[in-house]
Formats: structure tokens, C-alpha cells, sequence
């Protein structure tokens, strides 16, 4: 061979030398392996959530400070929870009122965790929480709005309801702390009561004639009032 083959012979390295080597990738490795269990240790817990670790599925501490924390690699997992007010959408239902009329509820609840490890212990998680709570929030509502009739529930002016959604709410709230799901309701509100389509035109056609009669009661009562007016003042003799 020669030089313009560009072929170069290697020089045989030591003994000594193969350990240094061996030793520096060892370093090395074992530097990227404790890196990587250092960054995997840490997490961050933003504004308005909890951070909850657990441990074999045991909830051993909760962080809600904003701020760096540190876990075990490993042996601890980490679970996000919103630490701030909810919206809860309920699927609207149908009820039957006291007079055996039926009629669609759709409403929403305000809510928000107390207690995340109660929670995680009994509910598993925020989308099972608030499945419990729907299931509450329609029961309770069933029950108050079931002992009432159609006409007093859609007369706002004639109703008897009251605070209702007050009612709603603490009897919701008792319920929750009964099974101890770790959540709590601050508001229930109805958002609108309506008629299954197929009674909606026989009610439309009831308040139609009802206003119609009015109608010819106030156009009676005119009639009758020109034509007392329209009379002579009697003279007395």
C-alpha cells in the first residue's frame, strides 16, 4: 500500500489507556441517566390548578402554591386537578310537574374541588365528580319542580318558587358532603323551561284563547261604560 491509498495504520492503545476510556463513557452515561432523573422529578404548578401526588395510587401531598416541586421519579405519579371556578353544563331532562304536565329542564351548575384526595378517592376524576353532581342537581330539581304546577312554574309573578336555585344548591351540596366527593356547588341555575315539542302547540293554542277571552271581557266592559256615558243625566222632580 501506499500513502496515496490515503490508508493509515492505528496504534495499538494500552490497557491503561482502554480503562480511561471506559471510564470516561461510564461518567458520562451515568451523568445523562442522573440528568434525566433530575428533570423527571420536577414539576410545575401553574395558577389555578393542583398538582397531586400519589404514590402506589395513594395520594401522599397535594401542591396549590404556584412554583417548582420535586417528586421520586418512578415510584410517584402526578395528577393535574383545576383549582378554580367550574361551569358544569347539565344535560337537560324531562320531568313531570305536580299537575302531570311534562316539561324539559336545561340548566347549569357553578362549582369547584375542596378537597382533591377526597375526590380522587370517591369520584376517581373531575369528569366523574361531575357526573355525580348532574345526577344530584337533576334529582333535586325533579323533586322541587314535581311539587308544582305547570302554570305556577312558568308565571314568574304568580310563582311560589322563591329561591329556588338556593334550595337546589344547598340540597346538591348536602348530598355531595353525605358521600364526601370533595366538591362543592356555589350556584344552580335554570336556564330555561320548555315544552316537549309535541305540547307546545296545545299550550300555544290554551294561552291564545285565554287571552282572547280577556280580550272580549276588556271589549265588553268598554261597550258598557260608552254607553253609560252616552245616556242623558237623569233630572230628579
Amino acid at each position: 500500500m501506499t500513502e496515496n491509498n490515503n490508508v493509515y495504520e492505528m496504534k495499538k492503545m494500552s490497557p491503561r489507556e482502554i480503562r480511561r476510556v471506559v471510564k470516561m463513557g461510564i461518567i458520562i452515561l451515568l451523568s445523562i441517566v442522573l440528568l434525566i432523573v433530575f428533570i423527571s422529578s420536577m414539576f410545575v404548578v401553574k395558577e389555578g390548578e393542583y398538582k397531586v401526588v400519589r404514590q402506589f395510587g395513594e395520594v401522599v401531598r397535594i401542591e396549590d402554591n404556584p412554583g417548582l416541586n420535586f417528586r421520586i421519579p418512578l415510584l410517584q405519579s402526578i395528577t393535574t386537578l383545576p383549582n378554580k371556578k367550574l361551569i358544569y353544563d347539565v344535560m337537560e331532562r324531562e320531568i313531570n310537574t305536580l299537575d302531570k304536565k311534562r316539561m324539559i329542564i336545561d340548566n347549569y351548575a357553578i362549582w369547584e374541588i375542596t378537597d382533591p384526595a377526597s375526590m380522587i378517592a370517591n369520584a376517581r376524576t373531575d369528569l366523574g365528580a361531575e357526573a355525580r353532581m348532574g345526577e344530584f342537581i337533576f334529582s333535586v330539581i325533579r323533586s322541587e319542580l314535581g311539587s308544582m304546577d305547570y302554570d305556577e312554574i312558568i308565571n314568574e309573578e304568580g310563582s311560589t318558587r322563591g329561591d329556588l336555585n338556593q334550595r337546589v344548591t344547598e340540597r346538591v351540596n348536602t348530598l355531595l358532603e353525605r358521600d364526601n366527593y370533595g366538591i362543592q356547588v356555589d350556584d344552580v341555575r335554570i336556564k330555561r323551561t320548555d315544552l316537549p315539542e309535541e305540547n307546545e302547540q296545545s299550550v300555544f293554542n290554551r294561552m291564545i284563547s285565554e287571552r282572547e277571552t280577556k280580550a272580549q271581557q276588556y271589549l265588553s266592559q268598554g261597550g258598557k261604560q260608552r254607553k253609560a256615558e252616552s245616556l242623558p243625566p237623569q233630572i230628579g222632580t
